[in-house]
C-alpha cells in the first residue's frame, strides 16, 4: 500500500517542515545549557573562567557549527521536495532524535571532569554518524521515489555517495584515536574534514563525468 503523499502546498508539509526548523532550533537553545560553571571560583577572573568552562565553551562551538550544518543541509533539501509522505517524516523524525541528544553527548564531552576520558568523544562522534547518515537517507529515498523536483542523474549520485561517505569515516575514524591516542587528538582531527569533502567531491565528480564519456 503507497504512503500518502502531502504536495508542497498542502498545509501537512508546511506544518512537518516547521516543525523540523523549531526541533532544530530548539537544540540550538539547548547546547549553550551545556556551558554551566557559574561559580565564584570560576569567574573570579578570565583565566580562571577560561579553565572552568573552556573544554564546554569548545564543545558548545564545534555543536553549534555541526547542528547549523544539519540544519542549512535540511532547509536545502526539503526546498527541493515536491511532496513528503509517512516514511520521509518518519526518517526526518530520526533525524531530529539525532540532532536533540546533540547537547547530552556535547555536555558529556566538555564536562571538566570526562574531558580526559574517551568515551564521550565516541558517543558524540557516533551520535552524529547517526544523524549525517539518517540525513542522507530523506534525500536520497525522496529523489529514488520521485519526489523531489527534479531526480538526481547517476553522476550526481555517485558523487553525492563518496561525498557523503567521507563524514562518517572521519567522525567513526577519531573513535580509535580517542583510544589510542586522546580524546582532544581525536576532536582535532575531525578539522580534517574541510580538507577532505572539498577534495572527495572534486575527485568524485571528475571520475563521474570521465566514466561517462
Amino acid at each position: 500500500m503507497a504512503e500518502e503523499q502531502y504536495a508542497r502546498d498542502d498545509l501537512p508539509f508546511t506544518r512537518a517542515v516547521t516543525f523540523f526548523d523549531a526541533v532544530f532550533a530548539f537544540a540550538l537553545t539547548l547546547l549553550i545549557t551545556t556551558v554551566n560553571d557559574f561559580s565564584p571560583s570560576a569567574w573570579r577572573s578570565p583565566g580562571a573562567l577560561w579553565e572552568a568552562n573552556g573544554s564546554a565553551l569548545l564543545s558548545f562551538a564545534i555543536s553549534f557549527v555541526v547542528v547549523v550544518r544539519f540544519w542549512r543541509a535540511s532547509h536545502s533539501e526539503l526546498s527541493t521536495f515536491r511532496s513528503l509522505d509517512g516514511r520521509l517524516i518518519g526518517l526526518h523524525a530520526g533525524v531530529l532524535f539525532g540532532v536533540v541528544l546533540i547537547p547530552f553527548t556535547t555536555e558529556a564531552m566538555g564536562e571538566p571532569g570526562l574531558q580526559d576520558l574517551p568515551l564521550p568523544v565516541v558517543l558524540y562522534a557516533v551520535n552524529v554518524t547517526f544523524t549525517y547518515v539518517l540525513q542522507h537517507a530523506v534525500g536520497i529515498v525522496a529523489d529514488r521515489n520521485d519526489m523531489r523536483e527534479r531526480r538526481m542523474t547517476p553522476t550526481e549520485l555517485r558523487t553525492l555517495l563518496a561525498t557523503a561517505a567521507v563524514f562518517p569515516a572521519v567522525f567513526l575514524g577519531s573513535i580509535p584515536i580517542a583510544y589510542l591516542a586522546s580524546p582532544s587528538v581525536a576532536q582535532w582531527s575531525w578539522l580534517s574534514l574541510f580538507l577532505l569533502i572539498p577534495l572527495v567531491s572534486r575527485l568524485a565528480g571528475t571520475r563521474a563525468r570521465a566514466g561517462e564519456r
